[in-house]
C-alpha cells in the first residue's frame, strides 16, 4: 500500500525522434530538481511505428503535426499543473528538444523549457507570437553531427529576441545525453526555485520545568498556535512510553503520549500540520494505533503527519513485552495493517470482520514518514512513505541507536543518492522528500546565540542537497524564553519578516 505527495514541480521530458521514452525519462530522472515528478510521455509513432513528434518532408516539418503536437504537450502541461502554483517544465533532446523550443511560444507555455542538441522547426513563413519571459535553456555539442551546435544558437537567438529569458551553454561532446549535459541542465533547474523551506518544530512537551509551563493543554494550545504564526510548517512530538531511569538520567526524556499531545496542539492551530516525530509502532497493536492515529486526523481535519520508525531503546520494548530483535519486520508489518486498517479495508477477525470507522481526513491515509538511517529504512520509504526521515549521528550515536551511520554531509548525499536509485528500480515516479534533523542543532540548542548563524547556514547546505523538511527545536525552561527562541529562530530562518522587539 503506497501514498505518495504530489511533487514540488513537474519536469516534463520529450524523447527524440525513433526513440522511446524510457532512456529520456532516466535522464530526466537526473536532471530533476529533489522532489519533482518526471513525466515522459511517449510521441506519436508514424506509418512505420516510428515515434516522432512531428512528420517531416523535403520543405521541413509540417506545420499540422508540430501544431498538433504541441497542444497534447500544453494539455499535459495544463493537467499536470491542476489548479496548483507548481512548476512544470519541459526540457527534450534532439527532435523533443525542437518541440520544447516551439513551446515557448505557446499561448500558455511550461513555466520554462529545456533543449539538448534542439533546433528550430520551422513550418515555413508564420508570423511569431512574442514571449513573456519565459527562462530557456539551450544546450549545445560542439561535436554533434545529427543537430550541428549552430541551430541550437539561430534558435536560441531567435527566442531571446522574441522575449524569452535565453541562456546558452555550448559543451564539447556528441548527440547524446552524457554526464556533462545532465550536470548543467540539473544545476539551471535547481537554480529555478527552490521549494519552500518546510520546518517541523518540536513541542517542549519533553522537557522538565515549572507546573503549568508546557505540560497542560493550555501551553500545548498556546506554543502550537505561535508555531503557526511564525510560518512553522508542523509541530512534533517524542514517542516514549517507558523510558528507563539510566537513560533519562544520561539524557533521555520522558514524553507525553504522542497523540494526546498533538490533540491539545489541534486545538490551538487551525494549519499546523501534527507530525508524530517518532510514533513505535512495535509497541502497539495495529487496532489501538490505528483507532489513536485516525481519531487525531479526524479531530485535527486532516493535519496528521504520520512518523514511524522501528524504534532502539530496548528496555522499553522490554517494558511493553515487544519483541525488539525483530522490531524491523515487526515495524513493517503493524505499518501495513494500520495502512489497511485507516484506509477503511475489512479486517478478518476470526470468524468475523470488522470494518474499520471512522475514516481519517486525508484518503486513504495520512502521508506516511519513514524514521531511520539503515538501507532497510530507505527501502521502507520508498515502498510506504511520503518522506524519508533519517537523523545524525555524531560521537558513536549510530551504536547505541543500532543504525548506520550519517556523521556529515557528505554521508547524507549518498544516502539520498541511494534513495533516488532505489525508487527508480521501484518504479516510484519520483523518491521520497527527505526530513533532517540538522549536524548544528545540538551547538544551537546549547548556545543559541552563538550558534543560529551556523545552523542556519548548515539549512542552506541542506537545501542544496535536496533536504525538503527540517525537524528542529529551541531551548528553554519557560514558556516565554521557548517562544523568544521560536521568533528568533524563524527570523533567521526567513519563515518570517523580522519585527522590532523593545
Amino acid at each position: 500500500m503506497q501514498h505518495y505527495d504530489r511533487g514540488h514541480g513537474v519536469l516534463v521530458v520529450l524523447h527524440g525522434h525513433d526513440t522511446e521514452p524510457d532512456g529520456v525519462r532516466r535522464w530526466g530522472r537526473r536532471v530533476a530538481p529533489p522532489g519533482w515528478e518526471v513525466v515522459a510521455p511517449g510521441g506519436p509513432r508514424d506509418g512505420q511505428g516510428v515515434r516522432t513528434w512531428f512528420e517531416q518532408t523535403d520543405r521541413g516539418p509540417t506545420a499540422s503535426s508540430v501544431g498538433e503536437s504541441i497542444r497534447r504537450v500544453v494539455d499535459l502541461v495544463d493537467r499536470l499543473r491542476g489548479g496548483s502554483d507548481r512548476p512544470v517544465v519541459v526540457a527534450g533532446h534532439s527532435q523533443g528538444a525542437a518541440l520544447a523550443l516551439r513551446l515557448a511560444l505557446a499561448e500558455r507555455p511550461p513555466d520554462a523549457v529545456v533543449a539538448v542538441s534542439g533546433f528550430w522547426p520551422d513550418v515555413g513563413d508564420e508570423e511569431l507570437p512574442g514571449a513573456d519571459g519565459v527562462p530557456v535553456l539551450v544546450v549545445t555539442r560542439t561535436e554533434d553531427e545529427v543537430v550541428p551546435a549552430f541551430l541550437g544558437a539561430d534558435a536560441a537567438a531567435m527566442l531571446a529576441g522574441l522575449g524569452c529569458e535565453v541562456e546558452v551553454v555550448e559543451q564539447p561532446g556528441g548527440h547524446g545525453l552524457d554526464d556533462a549535459s545532465c550536470a548543467v541542465t540539473h544545476e539551471w533547474l535547481a537554480g529555478l526555485g527552490r521549494p519552500p523551506l518546510r520546518v517541523s518544530l518540536g513541542l517542549p512537551v519533553d522537557r522538565p520545568g515549572p507546573v503549568g509551563e508546557f505540560r497542560t493543554a493550555g501551553a500545548i494550545a498556546e506554543l502550537a498556535a505561535l508555531w503557526e504564526r511564525l510560518g512553522y510548517a508542523a509541530a512534533h512530538v517524542t514517542d516514549h512510553p517507558a523510558p528507563d531511569d539510566r537513560w533519562v538520567a544520561g539524557g533521555g526524556h520522558h514524553a507525553l503520549e504522542p497523540t494526546v499531545a498533538l490533540a491539545a496542539a489541534a486545538v490551538g492551530s487551525t494549519r499546523l500540520r501534527l507530525h508524530t516525530n517518532v510514533y513505535v509502532l512495535g509497541y502497539r497493536n495495529a487496532f489501538l494505533a490505528a483507532k489513536a492515529l485516525t481519531s487525531l486526523d479526524v479531530l485535527s481535519e486532516g493535519r496528521l503527519l504520520l512518523g514511524v520508525a522501528a524504534g532502539y531503546l530496548r528496555t522499553e520494548f522490554e517494558a511493553l513485552d515487544a519483541p525488539w530483535a525483530d522490531r524491523g519486520r515487526l515495524l513493517e508489518e503493524r505499518l501495513e495493517s494500520v495502512l489497511s486498517i485507516m484506509s477503511g479495508d475489512t479486517q478478518h477477525v476470526g470468524t468475523r470482520t470488522v470494518t474499520p470507522e471512522p475514516r481519517p481526513v486525508q484518503r486513504p491515509h495520512p502521508p506516511v514518514w519513514i524514521g531511520g538511517n539503515s538501507p532497510a529504512a530507505r527501502r521502507r520509504a520508498v515502498e510506504y512513505a511520503a518522506v524519508w526521515s533519517p537523523f545524525p549521528t555524531p560521537s558513536g550515536l549510530d551504536t547505541v541507536t543500532g543504525t548506520s551511520a550519517i556523521a556529515d554531509l557528505d554521508d547524507l548525499a549518498s544516502a539520498i543518492a541511494d534513495l533516488g536509485r532505489r525508487s527508480d528500480e521501484h518504479g516510484r515516479p519520483e523518491p521520497p522528500e527527505v526530513a533532517f534533523v540538522p549536524f548544528s542543532l545540538t551547538q544551537y540548542l546549547d548556545r543559541p546565540d552563538r550558534a543560529v548563524d551556523g545552523l542556519v547556514a548548515e539549512v542552506d547546505a541542506l537545501g542544496d542537497l535536496g533536504v525538503g523538511w527540517l525537524c528542529l527545536g529551541v531551548p528553554g525552561s519557560s514558556r516565554l524564553e521557548v517562544a523568544e527562541r521560536a521568533t528568533d529562530l524563524a527570523e533567521a530562518l526567513g519563515l518570517r519578516a523580522p519585527v522590532s522587539r523593545r
